[in-house]
């Protein structure tokens, strides 16, 4: 490859328009980096590169005809593991599943990524089940941060995280039941949403997961959201097409209410270094003229049981769903954790539910007052690469930040606002039910007064025309 492409999206799919280079130029530099940087940070679940050539080559095909089907046609772009596209295979990170048959069915995201043209190279990792917030997998291994290989990608969507990190692709798909989006953005520097749930549809259909863009920019997430945020009546939970319109990127925030919540009031405390980087981003909403406050811990009791064994029965469900010959390939860490749930009942089951409800709706009248509120996206800078989380018998807990958001229903982004140690500290904003493009659009304002450039960390050096 002899062509060195550009860092972003946009300056890409402008070389497409003038003829500068093409889709296959772009797939090419990619393939190349997968092949330098993926044995290092294990990012790449599978790579499908006849598939992709093929979508190349139809997308070089429809820039030179001028027929190009979307400002994704032809992006090289990656999908988790978990999300079902024809012929590729789904092992929901587990050694368990790998006898499952390929997909026969493109799940909504894929298939709205293959309407809009965008080149799909791969499925990226993530830990069994996409029950851990960590990058480790029995059927993987362990996946590494590119800004520091000791260190972890955050889970679920661990992959995406690592390979955008190093530069692999300009945009992924991944998803989030308890922060599995804006974790891993938060370890490795990226911006990530996780939607009004239906905002982007997905299958099965669900009230707690949900697939989100992710990428190094905001404007490279809106591209991904704009095309995989679409109906699709497979799922029950779809909500209408909303309009998209150009200005609503543009942001003012003077009499914005923001507020500052750094302290859940249970869990983890979040380290001093974190809370630093959440105050200097509120201050920059504060000097803007929004009426910036610090919010109270919304929780006086912890209420993280009820909803961490609800986790536990999802995973102790699909182990069950494993032939039994097969079920010690599950890693132990979720098994382990999991294994509890074999004991509940249902009257146990629905008690729970009713914790869980209680708990979301105190944490929405708590945050009422304020038309965005921001917040850390993890406790602490960042784990080791090969731990399960800050506590190794319950792989969720340190999600204290995010998953309530899950439960709401709110559409929640992540952005990194900090380094220490060189490596990245995101923030967190979150908004009200369908405001997903408000959030997108207050994340690219702080993005756009950021007083740090993104240095990318470059693990391909001297592949040409591979890192980004």
């Amino acid at each position: 490859m002899d062509k060195v492409l550009p860092q972003n999206m946009s300056s890409l799919v402008e070389g497409y328009r003038t003829g500068e280079f093409t889709p296959l130029d772009a797939l090419g530099a990619t393939l190349e980096l997968v092949d330098a940087v993926n044995p290092s940070i294990n990012a790449m679940a599978m790579v499908d590169a006849d598939g992709a050539r093929a979508a190349a080559a139809e997308s070089t095909s429809r820039w030179a005809s001028g027929n190009a089907l979307s400002s994704l046609d032809g992006v090289p772009v990656t999908i988790k593991d978990s999300v079902n596209a024809v012929g590729m295979p789904w092992r929901h990170g587990s050694a368990a599943h790998t006898n499952v048959p390929d997909a026969e069915v493109d799940s909504p995201p894929a298939a709205r990524l293959k309407e809009a043209g965008a080149v799909i190279v791969g499925k990226t990792t993530m830990p069994d089940f996409g029950m851990m917030a960590a990058g480790v997998s029995s059927l993987y291994g362990i996946v590494r941060n590119p800004w520091d290989l000791s260190r972890n990608t955050g889970g679920s969507s661990a992959g995406a995280g690592a390979s955008l990190a190093a530069g692999i692709g300009y945009a992924a798909v991944g998803t989030d039941i308890a922060g599995s989006v804006r974790l891993p953005a938060g370890h490795c520097g990226l911006v990530a949403l996780k939607p009004t749930q239906g905002r982007i549809p997905h299958l099965p259909s669900s009230m707690m997961r949900s697939p989100g863009p992710m990428a190094r920019t905001v404007d490279e997430a809106i591209a991904m959201y704009r095309a995989i945020a679409r109906p699709d009546r497979r799922d029950a939970w779809s909500l209408p097409a909303e309009s998209i319109e150009e200005s609503r990127w543009e942001a003012d925030v003077r009499g914005l209410r923001i507020g500052v919540m750094t302290d859940m009031g249970y869990g983890y405390e979040a380290d001093a270094a974190v809370v630093a980087v959440v105050d200097a981003a509120a201050q920059v909403f504060a000097v803007a003229g929004a009426k910036v406050t610090r919010v109270t811990p919304p929780f006086y009791s912890d209420p993280y049981a009820p909803l961490d064994r609800l986790f536990q029965v999802r995973a102790r469900a699909e182990w069950e769903s494993i032939p039994e010959e097969r079920r010690g390939e599950v890693i132990g860490a979720v098994s382990a954790w999991a294994e509890p749930a074999s004991f509940a009942s249902a009257t146990d089951y629905s008690r729970d539910l009713e914790a869980v409800n209680a708990a979301q709706m105190r944490i929405q009248r708590h945050l009422e007052p304020y038309d965005f509120v921001i917040s850390p996206v993890i406790p602490v800078v960042g784990f080791a690469a090969d731990t399960v989380g800050l506590d190794p018998e319950r792989p969720l807990a340190h999600c204290s930040f995010t998953a309530w958001f899950n439960q709401t229903g709110q559409p929640a982004s992540t952005l990194c606002f900090g380094m220490l140690e060189g490596c990245p500290v995101g923030v967190q904003i979150v908004g009200s039910r369908f405001a997903d493009t408000d959030v997108l659009a207050m994340t690219k304002w702080l993005e756009d007064r950021r007083r740090f450039d993104m240095n990318w960390p470059d693990l391909a050096l001297g592949v040409s025309g591979g890192a980004r």
